[in-house]
């Protein structure tokens, strides 16, 4: 809803607060009226596999969001749009929305994760007066599919053109959904929002766009109205240090330039993938395992993958547990190439109990039992501040965390005592780091260690090692400044299977910290 006005008309000078949540019918409708089909928005499966985890709200629409929730302008047109994208936004989360409007001709919106800045929009209005709302832009066909263009396909100079046109249909449901009518801005300056959003997502860079900062400025409506839009965009420059590109251009109607946008977007690289080839260069190829069998929860990406690929190197049976990433399993199992009967595949969510009990019954039916328990899931993380309003989400990933470490444990420890077994939790070198914005993250992995701890005490039989690995490079640390310093997942997933295939004196509980390799297991 918007801000009640002053008498005067003039919009209130204090902050006007309240809350926006974005739902995935948001992001298929703004979708589908921008033609921005970008993946990183609208599929679970590949956002997954993104630093994020879970699909994003595209940035556009929570600009969109923004300019709905300020005071009605009849008397002024949107001359200029200037946003940062500092954070990404979620479905279902509520955020916090701050709107200060100094002036008519000014406003600034700020959308907030509790203490988190995620988005700022400053919109500049000059005096005039919105067209009809019936006022006709042609639609034009759009891509069907975002361009993938990785940084070295993005020379300065790289151009794109074409006629741009949002659905009709849609864009009214946009409209309405966020309440834009009367707001300062007209159909034609709402395409030229939506435009922006489609050249990012689709093709400057496209798919691996993660949308940074945009400035849009907005001529005057005196072209003909029943053109279509066309447009001309190219690359500016690419910043090495930052993955980030920026693009200039402009959007024109019969040679009437209608709008110019600078547009500034990271470039995700290639999610990391574990090396079959690294991992037997660090823990060469062996039999130490042979008749062994282990479950890796969570063993479709990441550390996990690795893991699952080094057991099965030293001839270990695996069965390799993940929720939702099946075409990310099958490439796991396939890189063993002639030895990928060794991995059997096992889909499911281990925090559950049936889940739990059919696949435990499944292992002692075709092998008689379990030797190997690695739990390495965990719910998706991303920062979390630690103030009252966020405690539910606190306590629902402690829960979630605790579970999928918990359930499994007290599912097949008894079997992993019967073979004098190992225990093996994928703690974090966070629970000494303490990164302010993951305490849930820090408090699960503490909680995680001690669960670990108590069973080693219970299950005197079982080799508990608890693994502390620093960062490490995966999807979750696939960013400019979260690849730096990480280690590659292979050297942590050898130095725990080396501990594992050359126990040594192994005591019954032990913490691993450090992750230098035997030097027997290079022999």
């Amino acid at each position: 809803m918007a801000p009640a006005e002053t008498p005067s008309g003039a919009p209130p000078s204090t902050p006007h607060v309240t809350t926006v949540c974005f739902t995935t019918q948001d992001l298929a409708q703004f979708s589908a009226a921008s033609g921005d089909r970008n993946p990183l928005h609208l599929s679970e499966e590949y956002a997954r596999a993104t630093p994020y985890g879970e699909p994003v709200v595209f940035g556009m629409l929570g600009v969109l969001a923004a300019l709905g929730h300020l005071a009605d302008r009849q008397d002024r047109l949107l001359q200029r749009l200037s946003v940062e994208f500092r954070n990404p936004l979620v479905v279902g989360m509520p955020y916090r929305l701050e709107a200060l409007e100094t002036s008519v001709e000014r406003a600034c919106v700020k959308l907030y994760d509790a203490t988190r800045l995620m988005l700022k929009a400053t919109f500049t209005f000059v005096p005039g007066c919105e067209k009809s709302w019936d006022m006709h832009v042609p639609e034009a066909a759009c891509f069907t599919e975002a361009e993938d263009r990785k940084k070295e396909d993005l020379p300065a100079g790289t151009r794109v053109t074409g006629v741009y046109g949002p659905a009709i249909s849609e864009l009214v449901q946009v409209i309405t959904r966020w309440r834009l009518s009367e707001k300062g801005a007209t159909t034609r300056q709402l395409a030229a929002m939506l435009w922006a959003s489609f050249v990012v997502g689709m093709q400057l860079p496209g798919k691996r766009a993660v949308f940074w900062r945009l400035e849009l400025t907005l001529s005057p409506e005196d072209g003909p109205q029943d053109t279509l839009l066309s447009y001309d965009v190219a690359v500016q420059d690419f910043d090495e240090r930052f993955d980030l590109l920026h693009s200039a251009g402009t959007l024109s109607a019969a040679g009437t330039r209608c709008a110019t946008a600078d547009m500034w977007a990271f470039v995700r690289q290639d999610s990391p993938q574990p090396s079959l080839r690294r991992l037997t260069d660090l823990i060469p190829r062996s039999d130490r395992l042979k008749g062994k069998v282990a479950l890796v929860i969570g063993g479709s990406r990441g550390l996990g993958a690795a893991i699952t690929q080094a057991l099965a190197s030293q001839g270990c049976t695996v069965f390799l547990n993940y929720h939702q990433c099946r075409a990310e399993a099958e490439k796991i199992r396939a890189s063993l190439g002639d030895t990928s009967s060794l991995i059997e595949l096992a889909q499911g969510d281990a925090s559950e109990i049936e889940w739990c009990r059919t696949l435990r019954q499944r292992i002692v039916e075709r092998y008689g039992g379990l030797d190997l328990l690695i739990g390495n899931a965990s719910p998706p993380i991303r920062p979390l501040s630690f103030v009252p309003e966020k405690l539910a989400q606190f306590q629902s990933f402690l829960a979630q965390s605790v579970a999928l470490a918990g359930m499994p444990m007290s599912t097949f420890l008894h079997d992993v005592a019967e073979r004098s077994g190992w225990n093996v939790l994928v703690s974090s070198a966070f629970v000494k780091d303490l990164p302010s914005e993951w305490p849930h993250y820090v408090t699960a992995k503490c909680a995680i260690e001690g669960l670990a701890q108590w069973a080693a005490v219970q299950y005197p039989k079982v080799h508990t090692l608890i693994v502390r690995p620093p960062k490490l490079l995966t999807d979750q640390t696939n960013t400019t400044v979260g690849r730096q310093g990480a280690m590659e997942v292979e050297r942590a997933a050898a130095a725990i299977v080396t501990r594992i295939a050359y126990p040594g004196s192994a005591p019954t509980g032990e913490i691993l910290e450090t992750f230098e390799l035997n030097p027997e297991a290079s022999r």
